[in-house]
């Protein structure tokens, strides 16, 4: 019996010991990044620590071997000219593709992962990005809204213990 509770208040100390920490830090800084199992992308912007300019994510893999290839900039150009016809802006990366022959575009909205295209199909995915993009402002919009009218119902919890 006494080596169950020994085991137990281990397991209990290693599980709960290092969020209690976290949870302790997070008070006292304010720092979401510390916020055990509840960074949000809100609580990163409210802080600074990311910025909100765009939430599309273009990233174009182009091969050293691609015949015929593009400047970047003309990459660039053309896909946030295609993204603000639909009211959107969209970050441009590339990356380097050792030995590739192609050009590839894949779109990259929240967990969302639209492509790759080939880059001489690469409008196809711009609708689809916008509309993803779309759908999760409304959808953390919503959960904003619902966190703050049950913030003003009543104090949690922990609200109540450390405030």
């Amino acid at each position: 019996m006494k080596r169950d509770t020994l085991t137990l208040v281990l397991v209990g100390l290693f599980i709960v010991g290092p969020a209690i920490l976290a949870l302790s830090a997070y008070m006292v800084t304010q720092n979401p990044a510390l916020r055990p199992l509840g960074i949000t992308f809100e609580k990163l912007v409210e802080a600074g620590q990311i910025s909100d300019k765009s939430m599309i994510l273009a990233v174009i893999d182009i091969g050293t071997d691609a015949p015929g290839k593009a400047s970047e900039t003309d990459y660039v150009d053309a896909l946030q000219s295609a993204f603000s016809r639909y009211d959107v802006e969209a970050q441009v990366r590339f990356r380097t593709v050792p030995g590739g022959r192609d050009v590839f575009v894949t779109y990259l909205v929240g967990q969302s992962r639209i492509g790759p295209y080939p880059v001489s199909r690469a409008a196809e995915g711009i609708r689809p990005a916008a509309e993803a993009e779309r759908m999760l402002v409304a959808q953390r919009t919503a959960v904003a809204r619902e966190a703050a009218r049950r913030a003003a119902l009543e104090p949690s919890f922990w609200d109540r213990i450390f405030n």
